[in-house]
């Protein structure tokens, strides 16, 4: 049974393309994939024949898979990886090729990027999760609509009562259809927008709808500003906080401190503030802040978490994978670098 279908390789987008590329530009990636050359392989025959962890190799075999490099294949307990003959058979002249940029094309694009929502959020129909990202959820929200009927005017209970059939908490949908413009509430009755009038920020900045009543430019932009802020917010909400592994090394002898956090706001500077007081936990690395002075340690992030907006995406798993893949490749545990164990998690 195949898990997922990809878009023909000459179809890819220009980001799809960019991925590919990026996908590539790794040495261990790059084993993984002359290895599938030969013939397909589950994760742990990689690992085997790689001599890696397999969730070193599941983590590269991630992403290939993100770039749309690889295909899946489920074979009785296993996931077999397999190349995609398509995007191997592209020459570098039509991989690095921009697509063209008709309409036709940006509304294929449009419509993958709909079945894409619809697969991740959706089972049997009925949404398992709402998503974060502001632009997907208005795709699920248009799922709902499609059970009102326009023109007509509904109970809150029949509100209710339609929502629960693609989703239990009809609260939180019912509030949003009402805030994202879709529907209107009269005390306990709904009704739907018109779809020409659904985009508020549309007729708030039209020269038509600022010049239909006398005086109503101080209105419109008062209600201007609220979209404004409304959409300031939304974003805020929506900037995941940035996971990643960071590092504090020493330019002299080479050594580093390896870290990681679920959020890198932070750590880098309470890092240099404790050395710079005298007072860092490590006391090797503050012995050799103090021998070789500040100048000669740099502070610096060194991968952060893709992150995903699907169901069963774990920030702290992707980053366990990451911390794996670090410690494997710096090798940070005294006397070679300052760490004391492989716990990094901050």
């Amino acid at each position: 049974m195949t898990i997922e279908a990809d878009p023909p390789a000459r179809d890819l987008g220009v980001e799809a393309r960019i991925g590919v590329l990026k996908a590539l530009a790794d040495a261990s990636r790059l084993q993984v994939v002359n290895a599938l050359i030969e013939r397909p392989h589950c994760a742990e025959e990689l690992a085997e024949r790689l001599g890696r962890a397999p969730s070193t190799v599941s983590f590269h075999l991630r992403k290939l898979d993100e770039a749309g490099l690889v295909t899946k294949q489920k074979t009785q307990y296993y996931l077999v990886y397999a190349l995609r003959d398509d995007l191997l058979r592209l020459t570098l002249k039509e991989l690095v090729s921009l697509p063209s940029a008709a309409d036709g094309a940006a509304r294929r694009r449009a419509e993958r990027a709909r079945s894409q929502v619809m697969r991740a959020f959706f089972r049997g129909g009925v949404l398992v999760q709402m998503p974060k990202q502001w632009r997907k959820r208005r795709i699920v929200l248009e799922q709902f609509l499609s059970k009102f009927q326009a023109g007509r005017r509904y109970r809150e209970q029949e509100v209710n009562e339609i929502i629960q059939t693609l989703y239990p908490d009809h609260c939180t949908i019912r509030r949003m259809l009402v805030d994202e413009g879709y529907m209107t509430r009269d005390g306990l009755h709904y009704e739907l927008i018109a779809e020409q009038t659904r985009t508020p920020e549309a007729k708030d900045t039209t020269p038509e709808a600022e010049n239909k009543t006398p005086g109503s430019g101080t209105k419109k932009a008062r209600g201007s500003t609220m979209e404004t802020r409304k959409e300031m917010k939304r974003k805020y909400l929506e900037t995941p906080k940035q996971a990643g592994i960071f590092q504090v090394k020493n330019t002299v002898n080479g050594k580093v401190l390896l870290g990681s956090s679920t959020n890198l706001h932070g750590p880098l500077n309470k890092h240099r503030f404790a050395l710079s007081i005298g007072a860092h936990q490590n006391q090797a690395l503050q012995r050799d802040w103090q021998q070789h002075g500040a100048d000669a340690f740099t502070f610096e992030v060194l991968e952060v978490v893709q992150q995903k907006d699907e169901p069963g995406f774990s920030v702290a798993d992707e980053l366990t994978l990451l911390e794996q893949i670090w410690l494997e490749r710096l090798s940070p545990l005294a006397p070679r670098g300052y760490n004391t164990d492989t716990r990094l998690r901050e």
